[in-house]
């Protein structure tokens, strides 16, 4: 019902706020109240506010404003960055902070490459002798670069800077790239990217250099005096990310030297720029006002996700953070999903909510884990989160199969719902096909493990004491002695976790994979194996018993696998 919407504070509706053709879609789930209305009686208006949404950094996120919002949940903002937010006090007053990655991933990509063209062949130029009552001719120093087969060196290889990677391919464009963690042999191959250890070896050699990093200490000033210089004199920068990821200083004496040729900006610090900046009244400088997201399309799709984030937030504890989040990886035999199945009857795990998707195959159906008829005609969804307060445990289980061509959407979601929602650590229960392991895989236990890097120190030693081994990398042409290819990680029916886990990685999660190669058949044994496993590292039952299943308590819903018991309503 209308009334019950939950009432969310936005900076405007019109060209300094909310376009108004997206409006529509948050008024499908809340009450908007602009900034300037609340604060014509913030006593009355404050308390009822649980959500705020910022758009181009609006309204701001200030002390004066939170402190009049008690019932305040969730701080959203429109877009990835989130330097402009102080997000330790917005957690230390129990507000999760959102953002909204993926989703803008290819309309800024496709940005940087139209900077990286309009500079390159000097398009606003053009423009400009073109429209001009004066022009009678075309004067021949109108003179641009070649982009076919030039170098392109991307600094910052996350979902963005993969993304100009793929446009960079169809150029014929020799690609290089500085990333914080390398990408996957997989990845590299697919746009024929280079790595660059050092930054100083990709600004050497790159005729275009683009700038796709995140705003933080190590990165702001990145590119200053040094780094400039280390430039060819014919190269062009072209920053999409933030602007004080740039020393403008620096800048404009490169400019003004032809230390480089040109720049192409669409972030700058501040924006605007002050109408008498040096680099507004130089030739050789092109600057858009951070419209690198600005499609209808795009901003839809980061009106539902926000819309998506606050609804999972309102759906889940009030505080996440220091759980430990455990999910299946919807893998061969549904391994994970019954592990995940036990943990929920055993430990009487609290339903907190759904994670609200368009990635799953809709369906619903009743209480798994009822005990009575009454509970058994409560209607569930694909995906319903779960936690136990005392163990600081959640977990999110899956119903419901991936639509096929939605895989990455959905990982996309998870990420940043993991994120936005504080957890210490995600643990993702998968399984494997047992009949296609190789040599070396066909040695000792059957369990194996993956670990992304911000979570290796803590926990690898933990699961190799516990008998785990790092799920092997095989060749990609096993056989074929003279390619000598690096090895790849390939996981036979293994669902997202290949996907997830590398995008755990790029995004910096501290993230576990538990994987069994699992058996033919009934695959209820193995997924007794996978939760005993897990209960010794992470300790959540201590039962004295000689059989290690007897202390796993068998929802109800399992006795309907085979065809007995009382017929499900499914709706």
């Amino acid at each position: 019902m209308a009334e019950d919407k939950p009432w969310v504070l936005i900076s405007e509706v019109g060209d300094e706020g909310f376009h108004e053709d997206v409006v529509d879609i948050l008024k499908q789930h809340f009450h908007l109240i602009c900034l300037k209305e609340f604060l014509k009686n913030p006593v009355l208006h404050g308390p009822k506010i649980q959500a705020m949404l910022m758009w181009n950094y609006r309204p701001a996120a200030e002390p004066s404003l939170l402190s009049c919002l008690p019932s305040l949940k969730v701080v959203a903002n429109g877009g990835v960055g989130i330097d402009h937010l102080d997000v330790p006090y917005i957690n230390s007053l129990g507000v999760k902070v959102a953002n909204t990655p993926g989703v803008v991933s290819d309309a800024t990509a496709d940005m940087a490459m139209a900077l990286l063209l309009a500079s390159a062949r000097m398009v606003v130029e053009g423009h400009l002798i073109s429209v001009d009552s004066k022009t009678t001719h075309v004067p021949q120093s109108l003179m641009g670069v070649e982009v076919t087969g030039s170098t392109l060196g991307i600094i910052g290889m996350g979902h963005i800077g993969y993304k100009v990677a793929q446009r960079s391919k169809g150029f014929n464009m020799r690609i290089l790239y500085h990333n914080r963690n390398r990408r996957s042999v997989e990845d590299e191959q697919a746009v024929g990217a280079s790595y660059c250890e050092k930054l100083d070896d990709l600004l050497n050699e790159s005729d275009f250099v683009v700038l796709v990093v995140n705003l933080t200490p190590e990165t702001t000033g990145l590119i200053s005096h040094r780094e400039l210089s280390l430039m060819k004199p014919t190269a062009t920068l072209i920053n999409v990310s933030r602007g004080l990821v740039v020393d403008q200083d620096a800048l404009v004496k490169a400019l003004k030297s032809g230390t480089i040729r040109a720049a192409a900006l669409d972030v700058t610090h501040p924006e605007p720029l002050p109408r008498d900046h040096p680099l507004l009244s130089l030739p050789n400088v092109l600057i858009t006002p951070h419209t690198g997201t600005n499609t209808h399309a795009t901003i839809r799709k980061m009106m539902h996700l926000m819309s998506t984030m606050f609804i999972s937030s309102q759906s889940s504890p009030a505080a996440f953070k220091g759980f430990t989040l455990v999910m299946p990886a919807v893998a061969v035999g549904n391994v994970g999903q019954l592990a995940v199945d036990l943990l929920v009857s055993t430990l009487n795990m609290s339903r907190a909510g759904y994670f609200h998707t368009d990635c799953l195959i809709p369906m619903a159906g009743n209480n798994p884990y009822a005990s009575c008829k009454e509970d058994a005609e409560e209607l569930h969804t694909p995906a319903e989160v779960y936690t136990a307060a005392e163990l600081k445990l959640a977990v999110l289980q899956i119903r419901a199969p991936i639509i096929q061509t939605r895989s990455k959407k959905f990982r996309q979601q998870l990420v940043s719902w993991i994120k936005a929602s504080g957890f210490s650590r995600t643990v993702v229960l998968s399984s494997s096909h047992s009949y296609q392991r190789d040599d070396q895989q066909l040695q000792g236990t059957p369990l194996r493990y993956l670990i992304t890097p911000s979570l290796l120190t803590a926990s690898a030693d933990a699961l190799k004491e516990l008998g785990w081994r790092e799920m092997e990398r095989i060749p990609a042409f096993p056989g074929v002695k003279d390619a000598n290819p690096e090895p790849r990680l390939c996981i036979p029916g293994g669902g997202i976790t290949k996907g997830l886990f590398t995008d755990s990685c790029d995004e910096d999660l501290p993230l576990a994979v538990l994987l069994l190669f699992c058996s033919e058949g009934d695959n209820i044994p193995d997924a007794f194996a996978l939760v005993n496993h897990l209960n010794n590292w992470l300790h959540l039952l201590d039962s004295q018993s000689q059989e290690p299943n007897s202390k796993w308590k068998v929802p109800t819903s399992w006795s309907l696998l085979f065809g007995s018991g009382i017929p499900p309503a499914l709706f």
